[in-house]
């Protein structure tokens, strides 16, 4: 079993700590509008998962339960007991195995364009081939292939960002995306899990997602005891960013509640 790695992260404001895991194949400068505008609530925390961004890498297959583990590290190592865990896409799956692993630690949990399902065996044999074509082309072939499908159709307000997840994705390593494709091709399902949550749940899903629709995020909704579902108009897989404020308010109103 691989140790937990020291994972690189931003912190800012006070209060409920709430950490936002990045989807694939980004880092946490996804999250820098939720930053700026969740700070005066919540003590918001933003690491860059094993591999991504400024996060040491290692040689392992990244399963979702090895990326959670190095969640948990860096709680310790803030001495967090127990927070809102957000995630999105991939960052959910991650969240969804730190459920597994130390539902204790939860305060909450967030699912951002997320799902709890495993992939298909169609899906799982498209990411192995994804990783095939990394070891032959590098990290282009994984902005090739996701970045057409991650916005919501039409012109954006923010023409720039784009051309940043467009960055992020280029500059991931390639190990990194091999690891976190052939992690994410076996993960565990977890749908059997969402019915046995006692803490709040948000589910957070663009009405335009071409990569998780909205049917299953309204499928994860309706096996939850306590979840709420909200969805973000005009936007894709990227939500905190084609809608920065709806997505922020989301979350706002989410940890206001649990504030009671």
């Amino acid at each position: 079993m691989s140790i937990p790695v020291q994972l690189h992260y931003t912190e800012q404001g006070s209060g409920t700590p709430l950490i936002l895991l990045h989807g694939f194949p980004l880092s946490s400068i996804i999250w820098r509008e939720q930053v700026n505008r969740l700070s005066d609530q919540a003590r918001v925390i933003t690491p860059d998962l094993r591999g991504h961004g400024r996060s040491p890498s290692s040689d392992d297959i990244y399963e979702m339960e090895l990326l959670a583990r190095d969640v948990v590290e860096l709680m310790d190592t803030l001495e967090i007991p127990q927070a809102v865990v957000m995630g999105h896409s991939m960052g959910g799956y991650v969240a969804l195995a730190l459920a597994r692993i130390a539902r204790n630690r939860l305060k909450a949990l967030g699912l951002i364009a997320s799902q709890s399902a495993a992939d298909s065996e169609e899906a799982r044999q498209n990411r192995y081939k994804l990783a095939e074509r990394v070891v032959n082309e590098g990290s282009i072939a994984v902005a090739e292939s996701m970045l057409p499908r991650l916005f919501a159709p039409g012109e954006h307000e923010d023409d720039t960002m784009v051309e940043t997840v467009n960055t992020v994705m280029l500059n991931t390593r390639p190990q990194t995306l091999i690891n976190s494709l052939k992690g994410m091709a076996v993960r565990t399902d977890s749908t059997p899990l969402l019915g046995t949550f006692d803490f709040p749940v948000l589910i957070v899903t663009g009405d335009q997602d071409a990569i998780i629709p909205l049917q299953k995020a309204e499928q994860m909704a309706a096996a939850l005891k306590n979840g709420t579902l909200v969805t973000i108009e005009n936007a894709g897989h990227m939500t905190m960013m084609e809608q920065p404020q709806a997505t922020s308010l989301a979350i706002r109103n989410f940890i206001t509640e649990l504030s009671g």
